[in-house]
C-alpha cells in the first residue's frame, strides 16, 4: 500500500491539505459568528460556510475513495528489473 507521504501522491496530498486548511479557516469563521445575534444575513452567512464545509469534506471523501481504488488496483508485488526489461522487448 502506498503511504500518503509517498512522492507519487503529491497532487493528492496538496488537494487534501488545501481542503483541510479551508475547513480550518471556515471553522474559525463559523466560531466568530456563533456569539452574534441571529439575523437573516448572519444565518445566510452560516449556511454558506456550512456549504463550504460540506464541499470540502465531500472532496476529501472523493479523493480518498479514488486513491483507495487506485491502491487496490495497483499490484503490490514489485517485479525484478530483468522482468521489466524482458517484457519491454
Amino acid at each position: 500500500m502506498r503511504k500518503i507521504a509517498d512522492p507519487s501522491n503529491k497532487r493528492f496530498d496538496c488537494a487534501v491539505r488545501d481542503s483541510l486548511n479551508t475547513i480550518k479557516e471556515t471553522h474559525v469563521q463559523l466560531h466568530l459568528l456563533t456569539g452574534t445575534s441571529a439575523t437573516a444575513v448572519l444565518l445566510t452567512s452560516q449556511i454558506e460556510l456550512y456549504d463550504v464545509l460540506l464541499d470540502e469534506i465531500s472532496g476529501i471523501h472523493t479523493s480518498l475513495a479514488r486513491d483507495l481504488k487506485h491502491t487496490r488496483l495497483t499490484p503490490q508485488v514489485s517485479m525484478p528489473e530483468e522482468a521489466l526489461v524482458i517484457g519491454a522487448r
